[in-house]
């Protein structure tokens, strides 16, 4: 019985063996005929491509061919005809040696030319100015100014002053506080001006500080720096109501005051030439102003800086008009 069993084991083992190798192999072949199919279908899609490229190449000459065509059309239809040109050439030539041997001469016509005008600048070296500011203070104040070298100069002015309630000066001279040191009361005193009169003298130096650049505007015109001093000698007269102890009544008396104007200040301004001879002097600045009176110990004090008799700090400016020389 073990002998059967063991037979029967073999048998069985043999046939599984044997039929699985069997199915094994057909696998294998359908997976190789599968693998084939493709590799022709490739190869089928490589002759395809293979012959769309040869019919490419074969219809770029046709489109060759008919681009010249196009080009050989349009050279036909153009009117270009070289003889004709070249006669023409000839006739030229031949027209040129017939004037060479009439000898005909060639008139040129004159060119026109445009005068440019030439604006002239002349150089001043001098100036006579004018302040029609002081005026109006009852002041002509006239100076002349003389070039030293290219961008200094030195300017004197001379000062009259007249001034009344009436005419020009009215307003500067009813703006005025007139006051006297009374002997009586040794104290100061208000008294009624009738008239301010004087003279003066001024001296600047000025320095014009745009001289050594490339302008048109030279010294004495363009932007200058004055440092400046200025003497007054002014006569002050009015009426003051006194008492008369002798007489033992008020009287009227006459007030007659000198005064010593003496200032120092700085100036900046700049002259504008109008006109190539007249001038605009267009200054401010600042002064330091010392007065006093003859009949006085020291400097005036406590006054209004309009006054004329003002000490102090005062500052200045003005228009002036002028020519140049």
């Amino acid at each position: 019985m073990k002998t059967k069993s063991v037979l029967l084991i073999i048998v069985t083992v043999f046939f599984t063996t044997v039929f699985s190798n069997k199915n094994f192999a057909q696998e294998s072949i359908d997976q190789k005929a599968k693998m084939l199919d493709l590799k022709l279908q490739l190869l089928d899609s490589k002759l395809e491509l293979l012959d769309t490229k040869i019919k490419l190449w074969e219809s770029k000459p046709a489109e060759l061919d008919i681009r010249l065509d196009e080009i050989d059309d349009k050279i036909k239809t153009l009117n270009f005809d070289p003889a004709g040109i070249n006669l023409k050439f000839l006739e030229v030539d031949a027209k040129i040696q017939e004037l060479k041997e009439v000898n005909i001469p060639v008139i040129m016509p004159a060119p026109v030319i445009q005068e440019q005008e030439i604006e002239y600048f002349k150089d001043y070296k001098s100036a006579i100015m004018l302040n029609p500011v002081s005026l109006f203070e009852g002041t002509f104040h006239l100076s002349y100014e003389r070039l030293l070298t290219d961008k200094f100069s030195v300017s004197i002015s001379a000062l009259a002053t007249y001034a009344t309630e009436q005419g020009m000066s009215q307003y500067f001279f009813s703006n005025q506080r007139f006051e006297y040191l009374s002997s009586f009361s040794n104290s100061y005193e208000i008294y009624q001006g009738e008239s301010i009169a004087g003279t003066g003298i001024v001296l600047q130096g000025k320095n014009y500080l745009m001289a050594n650049y490339k302008t048109r505007n030279k010294a004495p015109l363009g932007l200058y720096a004055a440092p400046q001093l200025m003497y007054r000698r002014v006569w002050i007269t009015g009426e003051a109501m006194e008492y008369d102890i002798d007489e033992d009544e008020w009287v009227e008396k006459e007030i007659k005051q000198q005064l010593n104007i003496c200032s120092a200040g700085v100036l900046i301004g700049t002259k504008i030439p109008v006109m190539k001879v007249l001038i605009v002097d267009i200054f401010v600045g600042g002064n330091i102003r010392l007065s006093k009176y003859d009949d006085e110990s020291g400097l005036t004090k406590y006054k209004k800086w309009y006054n004329i008799d003002y000490s102090g700090v005062f500052p200045t400016a003005g228009i002036g008009i002028g020519i140049l020389k």
